[in-house]
């Protein structure tokens, strides 16, 4: 785990809100933002809370640093800690912090291959109205780490700096530009043979072997690679600093070669004749020179090795081509994006002059009409008002295509391009993205396989984004898999689907024989899936392989025991059924029932089916009885496959179905309940599922009647099991008594039976904000208040 304050460059730039609105930002992705959290404000919800802490930090007038703290909590590359360690974690560092009692905002970030948090903090105490800057918050910051990775079980980082400034810009220019720095190529090709060196003669020697030169310069040496570019001596290795070298070889001696070169270059033009006029002789110089090597028997060439800015990880992948892209791509940014804001205000011109046309035109109508005078000035005001309107308008659009202008033509860094291009389908700038660095084994449930068949993406799966290590993620339902080229990664909220999803990802990569990696219980769950979705893959772990073979057997084995009992009728059954030659005891209470039903009906007393039993929420469900008896009205005569048919046939004329026995289909097509002879269940907050299940469904058909008709209206569906995770926040709306909440995920609404205090909740949120969905159908509300 490693945690680090970002720090504002520019004071005038630090901005609290647009720190919380980047923190909150999705960014097209559904895998980005998680879990947002507000602590010491008065709000609950994150923008509102910017702006209380915006009205904090203007009470303080004196100060004239940054008032807001940006801490990154990062965790190693495969670590997911729960959300209750997360919170722990972000309470405890902010408090060696010294920053307990002060506002603040953070969000727990998924879209990178490292599980982040973002902690804006305001720096100004909510009551004191005094700014609080940590001293050395940098070993603050080590050394709570180092505690919290001991008590939570983390992972250990190295939270000592091992880089001076020299190294970490080198790295900085190696992973941000692309290319080799010299003095990465120096520490990586020869600061051996360098170090190894037992005097200055042989140290020039290496020096020179390799195309480099040492050279004084102030009270140091640098070494310099001949075209300009240098770097300290002492940055290579500590002991190749000017005191460290003197003290093993004395004074410095510069390179005899170089101390000759300005003597022998006088005397070398001195002697030298003058040149004649061209056509004339050669000079004596020229006179006998090979003008071609065709002839030569053998020439020398120093093969020593030389410095380049050469594309990195070269050894890896080859990116010369890719990097020479790049390179075109840079240069032509500048007209490109020229070019394109020259379009953009042609045709920003050419509209406004056509507006300008259509107005004048309107005037010269409204000049020839006949009329009293205040009615002419009415409508030369309506016309002026729509020509302002239409000028705003073509101005508004031409501001925003030329900002798009901007956004697609500016510069990137080669790992931003890599990965913009990764994400539009480029196979080679996804690779040159995982040769970037060495991945860190994963051991966390994970799926994969030995030998990769195809490489690319998956049909029918569209990537929610990628990462700039080259992780494409995919989202299946809540499911986020994670592919970093060699193994699938089940990340958080993982459900039957995405599992699924997961083993057939790794089926069309690896083949039939994975491999799965993780805890126990991920294990007994891949398992499971396997078995239930009937996958004909192999597992490497033997054991699991044998969990998936009895899981197999033990669903064959269920399934036939259905099929035998169904297949097999006895006559005495067959005599019970509606119908036969004569009916059992047993069918006679049924057939009586419909008719006590009836008449309790007509007499105004409540129905009662059979041997009705009476549910927990007091509603009259029928007696199923065993297996063989005949079934209850609203089961007679039910066609399985057609359940959208709206017909209700009765079978013999002394039977009668009550109203609640009639699917609600008849009247209105919608979604169906699939618990009418089940005990009565409870739905979110206690509400009873048979109230509220029927609101929903009125709910649902009223709007997808309308949809039907035309009206632009998304279509709606009610909750189920599979709809946890995050969604947005679409509306309360009030059915009978029943509260339902309106909850868009996609272009679905979601629709949800809720209890008073959940509507009471909710009805503080605003439509869009941000709420997630939990496997028990609960609504929560991102942001919470201290």
């Amino acid at each position: 785990m490693i945690a680090k304050h970002i720090p504002m460059r520019v004071v005038k730039k630090s901005d609290f809100r647009e720190l919380v609105e980047y923190l909150n930002d999705p960014q097209t992705k559904q895998e980005r933002v998680g879990k947002l959290t507000v602590t010491n404000c008065q709000q609950d919800n994150p923008l509102d809370a910017a702006l209380e802490v915006q009205a904090t930090q203007a009470i303080n007038t004196r100060t004239e640093d940054d008032k807001t703290y940006h801490l990154i909590i990062s965790f190693r590359e495969g670590e997911k800690p729960t959300p209750e360690v997360l919170e722990a974690i972000e309470a405890r560092v902010c408090a060696a912090l010294g920053y307990g009692d002060h506002q603040r905002v953070s969000a727990v970030h998924h879209d990178t291959d490292n599980l982040h948090i973002h902690v804006a903090i305001n720096k100004i105490h909510p009551t004191r109205y005094t700014i609080h800057t940590p001293y050395n918050d940098y070993k603050t910051l080590g050394d709570i780490c180092e505690k919290l990775e001991r008590e939570y079980g983390l992972e250990q980082d190295n939270h000592t700096a091992r880089k001076g400034g020299a190294e970490n810009r080198a790295a900085d220019m190696e992973r941000h530009a692309g290319v080799e720095s010299l003095l990465g190529w120096i520490k990586r090709e020869c600061a051996d043979q360098i170090k190894s060196a037992q005097g200055w003669a042989e140290l020039h020697e290496v020096m020179r072997s390799n195309g480099l030169e040492l050279r004084e310069r102030g009270n140091g040496l640098v070494i310099t690679d001949g075209a300009g570019v240098g770097v300290k001596a002492s940055s290579v290795a500590r002991e190749l600093s000017k005191a460290k070298l003197e003290e093993r070889f004395g004074a410095f001696e510069a390179p005899a070669v170089r101390a000759a070169s300005a003597d022998a270059i006088k005397a070398k033009r001195a002697a030298a004749p003058p040149v004649g006029k061209v056509g004339q002789k050669p000079p004596p110089r020229s006179q006998n020179r090979l003008h071609s090597l065709s002839g030569l028997d053998s020439i020398h060439i120093d093969g020593g090795r030389r410095y380049e800015q050469r594309p990195m990880h070269a050894q890896k992948i080859n990116t010369v081509e890719l990097h020479a892209r790049y390179k075109a791509e840079q240069q032509d940014l500048g007209a490109a994006r020229t070019a394109a804001i020259g379009q953009a205000r042609a045709k920003k011109d050419r509209l406004i002059e056509a507006a300008k046309r259509s107005g004048r035109l309107k005037r010269a109508a409204i000049k020839l009409l006949n009329g009293p005078g205040v009615n002419k000035k009415l409508l030369y005001a309506l016309t002026s008002k729509a020509h302002r309107a239409d000028v705003e308008k073509i101005n508004a659009q031409y501001l925003k295509e030329r900002n798009a202008a901007y956004d697609g033509h500016h510069r990137r860094a080669w790992a931003d391009w890599l990965q913009a291009k990764a994400t539009q389908g480029d196979a080679e700038a996804l690779a040159a993205l995982r040769a970037r660095e060495a991945r860190q084994g994963r051991k966390r449930d994970t799926v994969g396989g030995h030998d990769a068949r195809r490489a690319g993406p998956v049909p029918g799966l569209t990537p929610d984004s990628i990462t700039k290590a080259g992780t494409v993620i995919y989202r299946v339902g809540a499911t986020a898999i994670r592919d970093d080229g060699e193994l699938l990664n089940v990340s958080r909220g993982a459900g039957q689907h995405g599992l699924e999803a997961a083993l057939r990802m790794a089926m069309y990569r690896y083949g039939d024989r994975i491999t799965v990696n993780g805890s126990a219980d991920f294990k007994e769950r891949i398992a499971q899936v396997a078995a239930a979705a009937k996958l004909n893959v192999t597992f490497d772990d033997a054991a699991l392989e044998q969990r998936r073979q009895d899981l197999v057997r033990a669903s064959t084995t269920k399934e036939q025991n259905h099929e035998q009992r169904d297949t097999q009728r006895t006559p005495e059954r067959n005599a019970a059924e509606p119908g036969g030659p004569d009916r059992s005891r047993d069918a006679a209470p049924r057939a009586n029932g419909p008719e006590r039903a009836g008449r309790a009906t007509r007499a105004g007393r409540p129905a009662r089916v059979g041997r009705g039993v009476r549910g927990p929420g007091g509603a009259n469900k029928p007696d199923i009885g065993r297996v063989g008896r005949t079934p209850p009205p609203e089961s007679k005569n039910r066609l399985r496959n057609l359940s959208q048919l709206g017909v209700v046939q009765l079978a013999h004329g002394s039977e009668v179905l009550l109203p609640r026995d009639v699917p609600n289909h008849v009247e209105q097509q919608g979604t169906q309940p699939d618990n009418g002879l089940r005990r009565d269940i409870r739905g979110t907050g206690g509400i009873s599922a048979s109230a509220a299940t029927l609101a929903a469904d009125k709910y649902i058909a009223e709007r997808e009647g309308k949809r039907a008709k035309g009206f632009d209206i998304p279509k709606h569906r009610r909750y189920n099991d599979h709809d946890e995770g995050a969604a947005k926040f679409a509306g309360i709306r009030q059915v009978g008594s029943e509260t339902l909440a309106l909850l868009k995920r996609d272009d679905d609404v979601i629709v949800l039976p809720v209890d008073a205090a959940t509507a009471r909740r909710m009805k503080r949120l605003s439509v869009g904000d941000d709420v997630s969905l939990t496997g028990k159908g609960t609504v929560r509300t991102k942001g919470r208040s201290r």
